[in-house]
Order: C-alpha cells, then sequence, then structure tokens
C-alpha cells in the first residue's frame, strides 16, 4: 500500500510586480480560480492599483506560480523582519 505524504503546510508569500503593477492586478484576478491560494493583504495607494500582496498558499504552489509569471512578478517567502546592530 503506498505512503501517502502529508499536506504541505501553508506558508505566506510576498508577491510584486516586477516592473509594471497591472501584471499584479492580473495574477489576483485568476487567484479566484486558483485553489490552495488565498490573498491575505493588498499593498500600494489608496487611488491606484496595489503594488504588492501577501498570499497563503504551500511551498510547491508558490514554486509554481513563480515558475508560471517568471519575469513579471516576484513571489518569495514572507520572512520576518529583523533589526540588525
Amino acid at each position: 500500500m503506498p505512503v501517502s505524504l502529508p499536506p504541505a503546510s501553508p506558508g505566506r508569500y510576498i508577491v510584486r510586480a516586477a516592473s509594471d503593477d497591472n501584471e499584479l492586478v492580473r495574477f489576483l484576478a485568476i487567484l479566484s480560480a486558483e485553489p490552495g491560494v488565498q490573498v491575505v493583504d493588498l499593498i500600494g495607494p489608496s487611488s491606484g492599483p496595489p503594488h504588492t500582496a501577501v498570499v497563503e498558499t504551500d511551498a510547491p504552489t508558490a514554486e509554481r506560480l513563480r515558475q508560471q509569471t517568471l519575469d513579471q512578478l516576484t513571489i518569495e517567502p514572507d520572512e520576518p523582519l529583523s533589526l540588525s546592530d
């Protein structure tokens, strides 16, 4: 009997447009059809499109999305900020 792996735990990822904020807007529009991805926060001016999104998903999905949007969006883990001395 094959052993099934437990589902990957979700993490938070920062998504930014490489040069055109409209790419992020288009990406966010198609995320509603992407299972297992939840938009947590949008960052940007109140009078314009967001320039950054925080999404929650598992690592394999984040990597697949990163590869699909290469050169258009940056998708990277949301790491805690730290103060340096």
